[in-house]
């Protein structure tokens, strides 16, 4: 008789309930952003790690696929996804995580869409070949709002990149969460290997099918561009939880050699190593070396630098583009070598972009989440809940 594969993961010994050196990972991913950012304003390029800012974002979405699933596994007998509120629940909660703080930056980006626009073109004149579009920076029409206050953006090249903010991975953290009951319970039903597998093969196919459309995007903001990098997540997170982890290595391994492929980029080779180390960290627990880098991002300043790191990750690019801009109106600036002169702008604009994060850390971040508690608390809302189950 076939076994059910919900049957098989509910099986599964839980895993454990709190992996303290993620913090420190999001707080390095979003560090690594602000460095890449700053390299190429000070007119770096071409430069490995330095220039993969788009794998530091990876970095998150793997991160983001891991800990959705991994809640999920810790919480499937007391809210499973068969059962609505959980999936009401599960979107209030990540409406509250994300969206306070990104309408308020969201906010500072358009007033100041302009001067930033001004100071980034200062920059495009000394280095040509960083320039952007004058409409990322300008556009302050009530389309472009309502498709970024919706999350709409993510899906539309047109708007996909159209602020100041690097928020096209916003919109498609967003989609992500729209997809993420509807991709667990595939997972249940199929097996996790089979459907996700399938799904990265439609993804694929959908990419052959309309090559256009999907080039049009300036940045990968489009859930099927990425999905195969959350699906890499998920499949960590129940190997964490599995007997048997070793075919969910393997199945994220060659998927990362397939989009290696694919792309045909360095950075795309480095998002195997990644995926490498970060099944060594989940699955080698008595490891002395992995639990000496665990302790080092657990530590006080790495969970510092966890809290801060959505804050910064949406705020340094108001901070980083007019110091560099200003910078580039310098000539002993533009006389100094590029590793001093990315040295010298990411200290200047360090201490004002933490101290901003942390700020939007304490008075929005955790008050938004907060709210989202105390809505999905309230009688009205449980009684709701009852009804419906």
């Amino acid at each position: 008789m076939a076994v059910n594969p919900h049957q098989q993961l509910a099986a599964r010994a839980a895993p454990p309930t709190h992996l303290p050196w993620l913090d420190g990972l999001r707080g390095i991913a979003a560090l690594w952003v602000l460095l890449h950012h700053t390299f190429i304003l000070v007119g770096g390029r071409g430069m490995p790690i330095l220039s993969w800012g788009k794998l530091a974002v990876d970095l998150f979405m793997i991160l983001s696929g891991f800990l959705m699933a991994h809640h999920y596994l810790l919480r499937r007998v007391s809210r499973p996804w068969e059962d609505a509120a959980t999936w009401r629940d599960f979107w209030a909660r990540r409406w509250f995580r994300i969206s306070p703080l990104y309408f308020v930056l969201l906010t500072a980006a358009l007033l100041l869409g302009p001067f930033i626009g001004t100071q980034r073109d200062l920059i495009a004149q000394v280095w040509p070949a960083t320039a952007t579009a004058a409409a990322r920076y300008n556009d302050s029409s009530w389309t472009n709002v309502l498709m970024h206050v919706s999350y709409l953006f993510g899906a539309f090249p047109n708007y996909a990149f159209r602020t100041a903010l690097p928020d096209w991975s916003i919109g498609l953290e967003m989609q992500f969460y729209l997809a993420f009951p509807f991709l667990m319970l595939a997972m249940h039903w199929f097996g996790a290997l089979r459907a996700g597998a399938v799904l990265i093969a439609v993804c694929l196919g959908l990419r052959w099918a309309f090559p256009d459309f999907f080039r049009s995007f300036p940045m990968p903001s489009f859930l099927p561009l990425k999905l195969y990098v959350f699906i890499i997540g998920i499949w960590m997170a129940l190997a964490l939880a599995a007997t048997s982890p070793r075919k969910y290595l393997l199945a994220s391994v060659s998927v990362s050699v397939l989009y290696v492929g694919l792309e045909r980029s360095t950075e795309a080779v480095g998002r195997v190593f990644v995926v490498l180390a970060l099944f060594y960290m989940v699955l080698r627990s008595a490891s002395a070396i992995r639990n000496r880098i665990a302790a080092m991002l657990s530590s006080r300043l790495a969970r510092f630098m966890g809290d801060t790191s959505y804050g910064l990750y949406l705020l340094h690019l108001l901070i980083v583009i007019p110091v560099a801009g200003c910078l580039s109106t310098v000539p002993q600036f533009l006389a100094l070598h590029l590793a001093v002169r990315l040295v010298l702008c990411a200290v200047i604009v360090a201490a004002p972009s933490y101290l901003g994060a942390w700020v939007l850390y304490r008075l929005v971040e955790t008050r938004g989440i907060a709210w989202g508690k105390r809505l999905l608390a309230s009688p009205r809302v449980t009684a709701a809940a009852s009804i419906s189950g």
